[in-house]
């Protein structure tokens, strides 16, 4: 019985580098369960609730608000409290009208408060397509989500930028990952920092390609795979 419910737990001091959490010995937090996002990169609900928004002062508050379906993740209710929720997911508070979205700044996973109308759209960003049935192309989508078109709307490719409504999940617009493009770096050793795409390198013997950025008057070197195309009015608070 001593090990009931291990690995869904683990002490504060070996969670992932990602969760922004003090460590504090003997304290224990809940891992995220499998889902759209890789467990050590996305925060369960549980503890953004509790730690993060601090609408709850503990477990048992948190709990509550979770099962009550007072959380929502992407438009929807998320009563899982090991939920993971991850890069660019919405989260909602109805309750008391507050929406924020998640970032990765400095390797750390952060909130950044929206709008009314920036909670109504996600960016996401495409992972693979492919052709399938009846003349459709599915998008597969960094956050799990698979959005179907016709063929002849298709002008999308690997990389760029769709932006989907919540909860509808219909696609509004998108952003090309192109020379120019707005790019937040989402991953690696400059991520947070948002600047412009100036040149996508390629690399020898099917190597990632890396990307040159230019942030403010400087220029900087990043994988290609870690860049987010983002509309021009794109900031972090």
């Amino acid at each position: 019985m001593a090990n009931k419910g291990k690995n869904r737990h683990l002490k504060r001091l070996a969670k992932s580098k990602m969760l922004h959490i003090p460590a504090k010995k003997h304290l224990w937090i809940i891992k995220a369960s499998p889902g759209p996002h890789a467990d050590n990169e996305s925060m369960p609900l549980l503890i953004l609730a509790r730690e993060v928004l601090k609408v709850a002062k503990n477990a048992k508050e948190a709990k509550s608000l979770i099962s009550k379906g007072e959380i929502l993740v992407d438009g929807k209710a998320r009563k899982n409290l090991h939920f993971g929720v991850g890069l660019m997911d919405v989260i909602s508070i109805p309750k008391i009208k507050k929406s924020y979205q998640m970032f990765t700044i400095a390797g750390r996973l952060k909130l950044n408060e929206q709008s009314e109308k920036d909670a109504k759209l996600k960016s996401c960003r495409i992972m693979s397509k492919q052709l399938i049935g009846g003349g459709k192309v599915q998008l597969n989508l960094h956050d799990g989500k698979n959005i179907l078109i016709e063929k002849e709307e298709d002008r999308f490719k690997v990389g760029d930028t769709v932006r989907i409504t919540i909860p509808g999940y219909k696609v509004e617009s998108f952003i090309k990952l192109e020379k120019g493009a707005n790019c937040y770096i989402f991953r690696g050793k400059h991520s947070g920092k948002i600047g412009h795409l100036e040149q996508i390198i390629e690399q020898p013997g099917g190597q990632p390609s890396d990307a040159k950025i230019k942030v403010g008057e400087a220029e900087i070197i990043t994988r290609k795979d870690f860049l987010f195309a983002v509309s021009k009015e794109f900031h972090l608070n």
